[in-house]
């Protein structure tokens, strides 16, 4: 089974704008998301023009709101997106998918 994220703008209840990152099931259905805000960041400068222009991404995008996750399935942000890999295994566990 194969996941894939990306970032999503999010209107919020208050209606303000958001970033949040979204994950997808391959048949491309959204399975959660992070439950606040992100921001851009990289451990290089080159990786945070990479991730400032993956925000500009999803500006393109639709934008969604909590109602648009199935079951309120929220997770607490990676700590570091690049510093660390964690398994498949892993990620299903957070995911709530086990």
């Amino acid at each position: 089974m194969t996941i894939t994220w990306n970032y999503r703008v999010f209107q919020e209840a208050d209606g303000d704008y958001i970033i949040r990152e979204v994950f997808y099931a391959e048949d491309g259905s959204i399975t959660a998301c992070s439950a606040k805000a992100v921001e851009p960041s990289g451990r290089t400068f080159d990786e945070l023009v990479e991730d400032i222009q993956s925000f500009q991404e999803a500006l393109k995008l639709p934008a969604l709101t909590l109602k648009d996750i199935p079951d309120g399935k929220l997770k607490q942000k990676r700590k570091s997106r690049s510093s660390q890999n964690i398994s498949h295994q892993q990620l299903m566990i957070e995911l709530g998918l086990d």
